[in-house]
This record gives C-alpha cells, structure tokens and sequence, in this order.
C-alpha cells in the first residue's frame, strides 16, 4: 500500500502514542486480554507484511522514505536515515512508501536509480510479491508451533469425550471427559463422524457400548436419547427440527415410548414441553404447543447420546514438526482457495450482501407475521433466530478480531490455527491481479517486462490505471463496510 508523498516533519510528542496504549489497555480491563492479545496479533501481522516490502525494497537498493501503522493524522513518528517511521489514527492497516511505485510520481533526478520503476523485474516482482510471502512465512512458523506444541490432531479416528450434554444418555452412563468410546452394539467405532451416524440410526433404543477410562475398558448399557427429526418435529405446531423433549406436561420423559404414553388421546390437544431447543444452551419451557400427529419412533426421532469430541493429538517432534508444518501450510492454502474460488463463483458474494441487508430470514418472518396463536408465533420466532447465515459470511477486522477472540478463549492451540489461517487467506488475497492491492502490482509489472521485450523499455501509464484503481478500491471498501455492519448487528458466533 502506497500514500501520497507528506511533508510533514517528524512528531517527537509520545502524547498520541500513550493515548494507542491506554486504549489498548482500557479493551483490556473493560473487554478481556484475550482481545488485546488478538488485536495486538493482527497489527503484527500488519506490521510483518509491510516489514517484507520494506526490507526487500532496501536489499534491493530501492529508496523507502516512509514506514507507517495506521493511515490518517500522525500520532508519533521518528526518522531514521531516509525512512520516517510512525504512527498514525486509524489502525486499518500499514503502508510503507517507496519512491517511483508509478509514472505519476515526481521523483528528484538524484534518487531516480533508486525509484521502483527504475529496477529489473525481478527486483520488482520480489518486492510487491514480500508482503503475501511474509505472510505465509508467519503461517509456517504457527503451524510448527502449533505442531511441536501440541501434536498432530489429524487422525480423524484419535478422538475422545470432550463434553457431555446435561440430561443426556451419556449422563445415564456417566461418560467422562476423556474417555474414548470404542463400540457400539458390537460394531467398533472408528471416527467421531461414524459414532454419530451409529447413534442417530438408535434414537430411543437401548444398546450395548464399549469405552475405555485410564486405560480400563468398560462394557455397559444405555437407552440413546433422541432428537425430533424434520417429520418429528412437523407433528408439533411450535417445535424445531433437533429439538429433544425432556417433560410433557410435567412428567418426565427419557425415552420415545414415554413421549408416546404422555401423548396418547392428546391428538389435536396443547401440551406443555420442556425441551433442549437446537437454537438455546439453556432448557425451554412452550407451554401451548399443539399436538398435530404421533409418529413412530423409527420417522420421529433421531439418536442423540450427548457428548462432542476432543481429537487425540499424535505427539510431533522439532524435527518433524517442520514437514508437517509445511503439509499444513499447502493443505490450508488450497482450502483456502477453494473456498474463495466457491465463494466468488458460487454465488456467495451476492448471497454475502443479501444477507447482510435482509438476514436472508423472509421466510422465517412471513411465519412469523401470519402466525394466529402464541405457540405458532415462538415456534416463528426460534426459527427467525436460528436462521443466521453464515456459510458466505466475510468478515471485517473487527470480525476476524471477534473470532480469534472466542477461539483463543477455546484454548491456544485454536489460536495459533486462526492466525495461521489469517494469514495464508490475506496473503492469497492480496494477490489478487487488481490495483490497488499488491497482485496488481504484479500485474503490471510482468505486462511492462513483455511489453519491454525486445529493448526498449516499456512503462504503464498510470492515469489509464486510475478509475480501475478507484473502482476496486471503492469495491473493497464497501464489502469492508458491509462485513463491519454485519459483524456489529450480527456478531459471528462460533458455537
């Protein structure tokens, strides 16, 4: 990122400076320190992207006469040689500021060899390609840390109890964090994935399972809970796909067949249910809600046992680290290209921007405006709530910084993987061919050395770049000012 030249000289006062710190100082007393640890580590990362343009320029020979964080009105900055280095207002991100980035720049005639324009393309190409290469850099020192420090979760089958659901089967059993559940009826478990399937096809049904606490292998009973499925949940005017009923008016129910003789001749009645609500983490109580139809157990429910997963990870050495590291690195990037490649293509954007403006909840709202009585309207009303569309959500800084947060708060290690994938996604975006983001740079620079082939040399007229260049640049900011909108209505929400 580039701005225009300043001749302002350098502010020695701290005041401004002192004034960054307290802030950061008061987000964390009000907020929490995880959210100073966040925010500090993405104006890092801002930091080390145009630390790589800077230092590439200069092994290069390339003049750098300006080194900011922040853009806007200068808290404090200092000079050192040729470089002015500082401060600024808004922390939206960093520039560095090299002489010559385009024709339209008036350079002295005495620093011209030292302009950008002036130098091969290869010094070029490295230069305004350091930024996402530094970026992928930081990436690969998360993934070892993350590796080395705390193993190799990849084994979908190396999983143990991570949580157990309050009245649940897994309560009944008395499953614990940490034990590792090998079979169910019989039939060995193999990855988390597996042993849901095995549990949904059991709903109300009593099996034999196997599991293993400090080494000690465990064989016992239990009567797998349920969840209402989608024809489940039809039969009942108020209740929700996944919901799990506990009590029916005011009976305890544990099992399909309870739910069955608490609603025999009550077909056409209203009922009270207490339920564990796929939308809430705490229990519900809908005392109207309308009894349409029973249903068999086996087009009703769906098994629900109660507990997540936490992955068993492989212990990795320094040494093995660096390869896993790097496996890491290039299995990430091309996630993250497919993603963006879907996103783009898919259709995701335009669904970002409707979403963002309407919620994508008109269904969910029309329920809710022709709803006639109370059960109806809450039922419309848990739909409206759960409906938040995340699947083509973009997120702003202030976003990103939110769920680093609550992943940080998970421990970490989740961190470290968020920042790792923050990273390979900014620098696989700032790679995009269109100015003014650094990939545009690029893409100049390989058109002037074709066009140059043969001898004389050729340099791109920069006043045919600028409506492009204002058009991308107004593009960006308003997706930014859409996903910071939405991060602040909405805040994401990680589970």
């Amino acid at each position: 990122m580039t701005e225009p030249t300043t001749h302002q000289e350098p502010k020695g006062d701290i005041t401004g400076l002192v004034l960054l710190l307290g802030l950061l100082l008061a987000l964390g007393l009000l907020a929490s320190w995880t959210w100073v640890f966040v925010v500090v580590a993405i104006i890092f990362m801002i930091f080390m992207h145009e630390m790589g343009h800077y230092l590439t320029a200069r092994w290069t020979g390339m003049k750098a006469t300006e080194f900011f964080i922040g853009f806007g009105p200068r808290l404090w900055s200092f000079r050192r040689g040729e470089t002015e280095y500082g401060v600024k207002a808004i922390p939206a991100g960093a520039y560095v500021r090299i002489e010559g980035m385009s024709s339209l720049e008036d350079v002295p005639e005495e620093d011209e060899p030292r302009a950008y324009r002036a130098k091969s393309f290869p010094r070029k190409l490295l230069v305004v390609s350091a930024g996402s290469i530094m970026h992928f850099l930081m990436a690969l020192v998360l993934l070892y840390a993350f590796f080395v420090g705390w193993g190799d979760p990849s084994d979908d089958e190396a999983w143990a109890v991570g949580s157990v659901s309050s009245q649940s089967a897994a309560v009944d059993l008395g499953i614990e964090v940490g034990d590792e559940i090998v079979a169910i009826d019989g039939i060995e478990v193999g990855s988390f994935i597996h042993f849901g399937e095995l549990v949904r096809e059991r709903g109300g049904e009593t099996i034999d399972i196997t599991y293993i606490r400090d080494g000690r292998t465990i064989d016992d009973t239990v009567t797998i809970g349920a969840r209402l499925s989608d024809d489940g949940a039809d039969a009942f005017g108020g209740l929700l796909e996944n919901d799990r009923i506990l009590q029916i008016d005011g009976v305890d129910v544990s099992s399909w067949d309870d739910v069955l003789a608490q609603l025999d001749g009550k077909v056409g009645d209203t009922i009270a249910v207490v339920v564990d609500p796929v939308d809430a983490a705490e229990l519900q109580l809908f005392d109207d809600i309308a009894v349409n139809g029973i249903l068999p157990a086996d087009e009703a429910v769906v098994g629900f046992f109660g507990i997540s997963q936490e992955r068993i990870a492989e212990n990795v050495g320094p040494i093995d680290g660096v390869g896993r590291a790097v496996t890491g690195l290039v299995d990430y990037t091309k996630l993250a290209f497919e993603n963006m490649w879907e996103l783009i293509t898919g259709g995701g954007l335009g669904n970002f921007v409707s979403d963002t403006v309407t919620g994508n909840t008109e269904s969910a709202q029309e329920q809710l405006d022709e709803a006639t009585n109370s059960a109806e309207r809450q039922s419309a009303g848990r739909l409206l709530d759960a409906d938040n569309p995340d699947e083509d959500r973009i997120l702003s800084i202030y976003g990103a910084a939110r769920a680093g947060t609550i992943l940080s708060g998970e421990g970490f290690e989740n961190a470290l993987l968020f920042l790792a994938g923050l990273n390979i996604f900014i620098g696989i975006f700032n790679m995009f061919p269109f100015p003014p983001l650094d990939g545009g740079h690029v893409v100049v620079a390989m058109y002037e050395r074709v066009r140059s082939i043969g001898g004389r040399q050729h340099r791109v007229d920069y006043n045919k770049l600028l409506p492009l260049t204002y058009a991308v640049f107004l593009v960006l900011v308003g997706f930014g000012l859409l996903a910071l909108f939405r991060d602040i209505i909405d805040p994401i929400n990680l589970g």
